[in-house]
């Protein structure tokens, strides 16, 4: 069973109110139980609800739906149980599921607008190709009577023939393509990574995946030295949440070398990919000081990531607004040009 990371955060924040409270935790699952309209969420707290009826602890509970709760998550909980403080790591842990909705909804963002844009210029592209087009160089032919035409309407006219000559078969592959990318932003469960993974290779959006992979590093690093998690443990729980290829192979190599025995901060300046400012940081704060500047940190790197995303977003629709201005640029001049050589003639 799948839920957003919305759904997720959101379950998450209602129940450390309530283990707050010193409801007990069976209670406290029946209340949201109750509380929830419908749906898969509503499905999925029963079910935990039913598993702590009968003795089962949250993590234990939660370790029976892998495909909602990761590794980490059900690590965290059960550090949680242990320490009796599990309403903070709900909180912590409902924080970070909003990181990832946000990130999820970034992406979707960025990568609809120009998808609409440039299928619905390509889609009046082929509307003019095999109806418009044609007529006109029909008429263009008559009316310079031999004169040789234009080289961009000569190039416009060969586009125009081919679309007519495969015409059905574009129009297949364009209901094809049309409807995968519908079921792309339709279908959550297995669209959201196929997004995430595709994203990745779009120009400019690396600096959303990365400033929101090193706000996920500073904000878990932090929640992990809250929790009195060795280093050399946190970094691989870490480096399996990273959303961010880079930064994960560079903890992979940070977890190896502190196996070894090297110093924690040495390994991070080792690595290229992680920030300069938090290699700064770690050289200048005192070791009780960490989680907090750590937490300020995750904060500035969510902030620029909010940037990149709206520079990102721009620069797309630039590009979406520039093959506008292509296609209808190339058929105005198409027009436009054979006038002069018939201006000319007459």
């Amino acid at each position: 069973m799948k839920i957003n990371n919305y759904e997720i955060a959101d379950f998450m924040k209602q129940l450390a109110l309530l283990t707050k409270s010193e409801l007990p935790l069976p209670e406290a699952l029946a209340q949201l139980a109750g509380e929830n309209k419908g749906g898969k969420l509503k499905t999925l707290i029963q079910e935990l609800s039913n598993s702590a009826d009968k003795g089962k602890t949250l993590s234990q509970a939660m370790g029976e739906h892998p495909d909602t709760f990761p590794p980490f998550y059900i690590r965290m909980i059960a550090l949680g149980e242990q320490e009796g403080t599990l309403s903070d790591v709900l909180y912590e842990l409902a924080h970070i599921s909003r990181y990832q909705y946000l990130l999820v909804n970034m992406v979707r963002d960025v990568m609809l607008y120009p998808l609409i844009t440039i299928g619905a210029a390509f889609l009046v592209l082929l509307f003019l190709c095999y109806f418009v087009i044609p007529a006109f160089g029909q008429i263009f032919n008559d009316l310079l009577e031999g004169e040789p035409l234009p080289a961009l309407t000569v190039m416009v006219l060969a586009v125009s023939n081919f679309v007519r000559a495969y015409f059905y078969g574009i129009g297949v592959l364009y209901v094809i393509l049309a409807g995968a990318v519908i079921w792309l932003f339709c279908n959550k469960r297995v669209g959201n990574k196929i997004l995430l993974k595709l994203s990745r290779h779009i120009p400019f959006a690396e600096v959303i995946f990365y400033n929101f992979g090193m706000a996920r590093l500073c904000s878990l690093w932090a929640v992990m030295m809250c929790r009195k998690v060795p280093s050399e443990e946190a970094f691989p729980i870490i480096a399996e949440v990273m959303d961010f290829p880079p930064l994960s192979n560079a903890l992979d190599n940070v977890v190896r070398k502190c196996r070894n025995g090297e110093d924690v901060k040495q390994s991070l300046q080792a690595e290229s990919n992680i920030s300069r400012l938090l290699l700064i940081m770690l050289a200048n704060t005192e070791e009780n000081s960490l989680p907090d500047e750590l937490d300020k940190l995750a904060l500035l790197f969510r902030e620029r990531a909010s940037y990149g995303y709206r520079r990102v977003g721009m620069a797309w629709e630039a590009v979406s607004l520039g093959v506008m201005a292509l296609i209808v640029g190339s058929v105005i001049l198409f027009m436009f040009t054979p006038f002069i050589n018939i201006l000319r003639i007459f």
